[in-house]
């Protein structure tokens, strides 16, 4: 019906009283509307009302119904009292964010709470860049600018000429997607404009005001009033786990009310069949559930852009925390399918493609991130068929495991595997096939442990260990990996003997696997002779130290990572057996390699710095001592945190070694008794 006005008032030169009777005779049903529309009959009913405002003068409008249960959202109400002030040209707001987060529903209460401000506000549904042109028009015949019979293109001349001699006007521009297209239908008078958009690129057009979820304050606010037999309990739980999406919030109260589901089956079944229930629940105010805004998204832009459908099937693997954008680098092209494939070659593919995604407003992108709705999240993972999840779940793995950094005990990585950790957990990282993220899993676990979350590293290589010696076997070395983390674990959370039956687990089958020179076997014979030594057998544990430092010098030389940890716990057995000076010389050369070979805020470097300042206190130099472990303390804090286990041994250190100065100040002093 559309398309025929369009060409009854273009081709045909039709007044748009004739249009309108045109199309209603080719569209019976929608052209009825549009020739009520049109028509100047006094039986008709007119398709715009004058609302009385709060002085003399009536307010011209068009505005959609008014969302009676609307609740908060007073910050960006605020927002729009303040940015809509100017009064020079037109002021330009534009509300951004993702479907159903209230954007429409937002404008329209602001129309409405500021009517008396306007005479005149015109709501236009500009989803459709040709339809707008109509819509325009319309205002103009309804404002009685222009005669019902003008042609469109003079009727929008006047409409131009006078809401560019006026302020009192709103325009809303709801739904719009391309900046291009809108910014020719923006009037250059001082009135108002607010557009609505999942796209966030405004900014040439006006100023972009993200629209957010809700507060869990407002939602609970909401289903309250939309349910009133919720307890705010029960709105808070349902409200958390759909993540305060208003359109969410308000389909699960009106599925509870048609249903007369409880809260708690409601999440049961949010949990079994989440897909299913996002597709139900009518909404007066807002007819497209959830499942279907965003299923309607994805294949316009499977038509426009399919590589951005492949791009958010990938990040619907992940987890429902912000996804690093380098996931889909130049670098991780080649795990990837085509036409995503393609587009990751260059960077200004890869942001093409993200910047799609942001347009239609399925995502939010930033430099770092991309941030997927859980709920839009759960619709796009349950669009895929059972025949290609495998593939892209193999493909989410691939690119997951070639971002993971190599060493995962460096600083320097830690901010990336923050970033990576939560979507590694949300794999299967126990029965993947993949041996690239098996390996990032174990060394998943030895960044926990480096952070000092020995109790959730301890469990996740324990859980690898347990499983992969059964899927792989106890003598393949991924599962000798685990159990050598699971050990290490172990160890610093003090279970020596625990830590002790696998670490000679792993030596035993690691030398006969793979030799006494392997770096495996070497490690292990490590742990052993260190769980000897705090098992009360320092002797045994120095010889197994010295055999094994001289086999790491010999293979990789005395300043390998590896090498100077050997020296380092060497010195540890020579402090037990008394021999405190050859302690300290063997962990001061070992301290000085490491600030040279790994920095001095490396966590090892400051593990040796640490040693170096009980040795000093061990030998009677204790001023020099607290000087050294101030400073280490100071380090530690910067890098590890005030509570992270190593900081807090260097602080009791600390206070010993200041008690010990301290004793020994005053027993100098002339007349005090030692």
């Amino acid at each position: 019906m559309a398309a025929t006005w369009l060409v009854c008032q273009v081709w045909a030169d039709l007044d748009v009283q004739t249009s309108a009777t045109v199309a209603a005779l080719v569209c019976p049903v929608i052209g009825a509307a549009l020739a009520a529309w049109a028509s100047n009959s006094e039986d008709q009913k007119p398709a715009t009302r004058s609302v009385p405002s709060t002085g003399r003068r009536e307010v011209v409008n068009n505005l959609p119904p008014r969302n009676r249960s609307f609740v908060g959202r007073d910050g960006q109400l605020a927002t729009f009292e303040n940015g809509l002030q100017r009064r020079t040209t037109a002021v330009v707001q534009v509300l951004h964010g993702i479907g159903g987060v209230g954007k429409t529903t937002l404008s329209i209460e602001y129309a409405y709470r500021r009517m008396g401000s306007y005479d005149f506000i015109w709501w236009i549904d500009a989803e459709t860049p040709s339809m707008i042109g109509g819509q325009m028009a319309s205002l103009g015949v309804a404002a009685g600018w222009v005669k019902t019979a003008a042609d469109i293109p003079s009727a929008l001349r006047e409409v131009s000429l006078q809401l560019a001699r006026t302020d009192r006007w709103l325009l809303i521009f709801d739904n719009a997607e391309d900046p291009a297209s809108l910014a020719q239908w923006v009037p250059q008078g001082p009135g108002h404009v607010i557009v609505t958009s999942r796209n966030p690129a405004w900014e040439m057009v006006g100023g972009p005001v993200a629209v957010n979820p809700f507060s869990r304050a407002e939602s609970v606010a909401l289903m309250r009033r939309l349910s009133p037999t919720l307890s705010s309990d029960e709105a808070n739980d349902i409200a958390g786990r759909l993540e305060d999406l208003p359109l969410a919030v308000a389909q699960a109260c009106s599925l509870m009310n048609e249903t007369g589901m409880s809260a708690a089956e409601y999440l049961k079944e949010l949990d079994r069949n989440g897909r299913e229930l996002l597709e139900n629940g009518h909404l007066p105010t807002y007819p497209t559930p959830l499942t279907q805004v965003v299923v309607t998204a994805l294949r316009r832009m499977e038509g426009e852009c399919p590589a951005a459908v492949q791009l958010l099937e990938i990040c619907s693997m992940m987890a429902a925390e912000p996804i690093p954008v380098e996931l889909f680098s130049p670098e991780i092209s080649a795990v990837m399918a085509e036409p995503l494939a393609g587009q990751l070659q260059t960077t200004l593919g890869m942001r093409r493609t993200l910047g799609r995604i942001s347009r239609y407003g399925v995502a939010r992108v930033d430099g770092k991130s991309i941030l997927l709705h859980r709920l839009v999240q759960l619709v796009i993972s349950g669009s895929i068929d059972a025949e290609r999840r495998p593939e892209i779940r193999r493909r989410a793995d691939e690119a997951l495991a070639h971002l993971c950094p190599a060493d995962s005990k460096s600083p320097s990585s830690w901010e990336l595997w923050d970033r990576l950790m939560p979507h590694l957990l949300a794999s299967d990282l126990v029965g993947t096939r993949s041996r690239a993220l098996r390996s990032a899993a174990h060394a998943l676990a030895w960044y926990l442990i480096e952070r000092g979350e020995l109790e959730r590293g301890r469990d996740l290589a324990a859980t690898l260990y347990e499983h992969w010696r059964v899927s792989l076997g106890p003598d393949d070395r991924q599962t000798l990996s685990a159990a050598h983390t699971l050990g290490s674990a172990l160890w610093r959370q003090a279970r020596y003997a625990e830590s002790q039956d696998v670490a000679v687990e792993v030596y035993k089958r690691s030398s006969q696997a793979s030799g006494h020179d392997h770096l495996s076997t070497l490690n292990a014979a490590d742990h052993v002779a260190s769980n000897l030594r705090e098992l009360g057998k320092p002797r045994e544990a120095r010889a197994l130290h010295e055999d094994t430092l001289k086999r790491k010098t010999r293979i990789f030389g005395e300043e390998h990572l590896e090498t100077l940890g050997t020296a380092h716990n060497l010195a540890l057995d020579l402090r037990a057996l008394g021999l405190h000076e050859e302690s300290l010389t063997l962990n001061q050369e070992t301290y000085v390699r490491r600030r040279r070979v790994l920095g001095e805020n490396h966590p090892h470097t400051l593990l040796s710095a640490h040693d170096v300042a009980a040795g000093l206190l061990a030998v009677g130099r204790a001023d020099e001592a607290l000087a050294l472990c101030r400073e280490t303390l100071t380090r530690r804090i910067e890098v590890l945190g005030e509570e992270h286990p190593e900081t807090v041994k260097t602080v009791s250190l600390t206070e010993q070694i200041a008690s010990a100065a301290a004793e020994d100040t005053r027993s100098r002093l002339p007349g005090v008794m030692p």
